[in-house]
């Protein structure tokens, strides 16, 4: 048997890619999402000098994405070349790229929007009579007519996505697109606080910034006045100039969703910054959180890299740990003047500067805390604490397990254990013939309810409170929409939640066995999580995370005094409930130990 010699097939010519099809890959690195589309077109308008900018929305940005300003303007020839690819006017050279201090810059923005969407540019310079208009999308060229206009640019990007369906099937519903385009222009909101912001959804206006350099007028304009009231001012400028206003330990986020972040006035997502920041609150910031708030650091230019990513949100430090310093010591330095602070912290600020940081040249802002620098009116609204739920685990039996010593068999009954007492207002004594039970009470209640939660909301939905006044809750519009999203796996676990505005919710109803506890605290954290987890092919994750956060709040705490009728009710509870698994937050509930162990721990044979 002969065998031929191995012949490799012959390889595809290499050839140059279809400017459409360029373009396109272009988009899928640019333009995510409308918001990304907005953020693109409003960058360019800051970069043309306007201080007015208008942003119109229909449907989440997905059927039209509009931004009028009245910067510089385009002419004729300029509208034209600045849709072709690596059109720029911000640059000319590649050492220029390090001391770039515009926004828009790449030269492909434009034409990847104009790739996946229907295009309309009107513009007209203060020069010219008449303005100039270009339309086109997709595979189709620019038709240009002349346009009656004021000065400025007008840009409509309509059916993003149109052309490119497998795109179009990744975007969210239109109150979620619409959330992400308002935390975009809260963020340049507070990094601007001198340009005019509107936004209109659906021909309704859902965001207005009137411009006014009073930084903290505007922090309460975007982050309401029971935020803004919570924020303290920081400062340093002994290598880069750091200047923020962040809040108090005890008022935090499980992500940075609301921890605004500026370098050289550009809106970052810089991890390096973002654990600077974390770095910064020590011990006194629970693991996981993050503050709320403003930081904005300047670099003189050639320090640092804003090429780095094609959507221009991530940065690169020349010198990071200098960077990362001066973020950590301004922050320490604002809390060791503020009143949380009983005494003072265990930090070391002589090893990260001889010099003690100081609050100065801050717009109008002075030394100390927000609150007594706001209007009488603002400093007078009752601020009520936040309260939060640590990270929990969705997949309960998959859990992290910490080590700890094998317990026992179960017994075959609960509700026949003799009670023989709490200890360290916690833990539960009991004991039966042959063998000492500890039982942790807040886990083994919190396992009850976490499987009751689920059984009935996959049911037939638990019980609930209906309120005679509902209650506002101002939230930021990525949960407002997450809620809203979710709205029918709250119901079934007793929420009955709207959407009111934006950027807050409405409660109706809540699950009856809450009727005693913080309510809205329990909302926020279910905003929380959904807007950070989603739904889609998760909907039971998602159930099974806000059981786990009402069944961890409505259980007994450690801590709570139990009486031994408490204690035998909550024993008759646990009979029928697995409870050799752990709780949802990872915890063991039982641990069971024969005499005969117990006589080993005191050295009995």
């Amino acid at each position: 048997m002969t065998h031929r010699a191995f012949v490799p097939p012959k390889p595809p010519p290499i050839e140059l890619l279809d400017p459409l099809v360029a373009n396109q890959i272009a988009a899928g690195e640019v333009v995510e999402r409308p918001a990304s589309v907005i953020k693109e077109l409003v960058e360019n308008s800051l970069d043309a000098g306007a201080t007015h900018i208008q942003i119109r929305l229909k449907e989440g940005g997905s059927v039209l994405a509009q931004v009028i300003d009245n910067g510089y303007g385009l002419d004729g020839p300029s509208a034209k070349l600045a849709f072709l690819r690596h059109a720029t006017s911000k640059l000319r050279t590649a050492e220029e790229l390090m001391g770039i201090q515009t926004f828009g810059f790449r030269g492909e923005a434009l034409a990847s929007i104009l790739a996946v969407a229907h295009v309309t540019l009107t513009s007209r310079r203060a020069d010219m009579d008449v303005g100039v208009r270009l339309t086109g999308g997709g595979a189709t060229g620019l038709r240009e007519e002349p346009a009656g206009c004021p000065v400025g640019t007008d840009i409509q990007v309509a059916d993003l996505f149109f052309n490119v369906p497998a795109r179009q099937k990744f975007l969210r519903t239109a109150a979620t697109e619409l959330g992400q385009i308002l935390r975009f222009v809260d963020a340049l909101a507070l990094a601007r606080p001198d340009l005019h912001l509107t936004v209109h959804h659906n021909d309704r206006k859902v965001a207005d910034y009137p411009a006014d350099r009073d930084l903290m007028r505007r922090t309460h304009a975007v982050l309401g006045g029971e935020v803004a009231a919570r924020l303290y001012p920081l400062a340093d400028d002994l290598e880069y100039q750091v200047r923020g206003l962040l809040s108090e330990p005890s008022l935090h986020h499980g992500g940075p969703g609301q921890l605004t972040l500026l370098v050289n006035g550009r809106h970052v997502a810089d991890r390096t910054l973002q654990h600077a920041v974390i770095s910064g609150y020590g011990t006194l910031l629970e693991r996981g959180r993050y503050p709320v708030g403003i930081l904005a650091i300047d670099c003189p230019p050639g320090t640092v890299d804003v090429n780095v990513h094609p959507a221009k949100t991530e940065v690169r430090f020349v010198q990071s740990q200098a960077v990362f310093a001066a973020v950590v010591r301004a922050i320490r330095g604002m809390l060791a003047g503020t009143p949380w602070v009983k005494e003072p912290i265990t930090v070391n600020l002589a090893a990260l500067t001889e010099q003690t940081p100081t609050v100065h040249d801050f717009p109008a802002l002075r030394p100390g805390p927000v609150r007594e620098q706001l209007p009488s009116a603002w400093r007078n609204t009752p601020v009520r604490p936040f309260k939060h739920t640590q990270p929990f685990s969705s997949g309960v039996e998959d859990a992290f397990q910490p080590p700890l010593p094998q317990a026992q068999p179960q017994p075959t009954t609960y509700s026949g254990l003799r009670y023989v007492g709490q200890v360290g207002k916690c833990f539960l004594v009991c004991e039966t013939a042959d063998a000492l039970v500890l039982i942790d009470q807040h886990a083994a209640h919190e396992r009850i309810l976490f499987e009751q939660f689920v059984q009935r909301a996959r049911t037939q939905g638990y019980a609930m409170q209906q309120l005679l006044i509902p209650q506002m809750i101002p939230l930021v519009p990525a949960e407002v929409a997450a809620l809203d999203e979710a709205a029918d796996l709250l119901t079934p676990l007793g929420f009955v939640v709207e959407a009111a505005g934006e950027r807050a919710v409405r409660l109706r109803a809540h699950p009856a066995i809450l009727r005693d506890r913080d309510v809205v605290a329990e909302v926020l954290a279910l905003a929380e999580s959904l807007a950070q987890g989603g739904r889609g092919a998760r909907t039971l994750e998602t159930l099974e995370r806000a059981a786990a956060t009402l069944a961890c709040h409505a259980a007994w705490r450690a801590g709570d005094v139990m009486t031994a009728d408490d204690v035998q009710r909550l024993l008759r509870e646990m009979e029928g409930v697995d409870l050799s698994a752990y709780c949802p937050h990872g915890r063991p509930v039982v641990f069971r130990a024969q005499w005969q162990e117990v006589g080993r721990w005191f050295g009995r044979p």
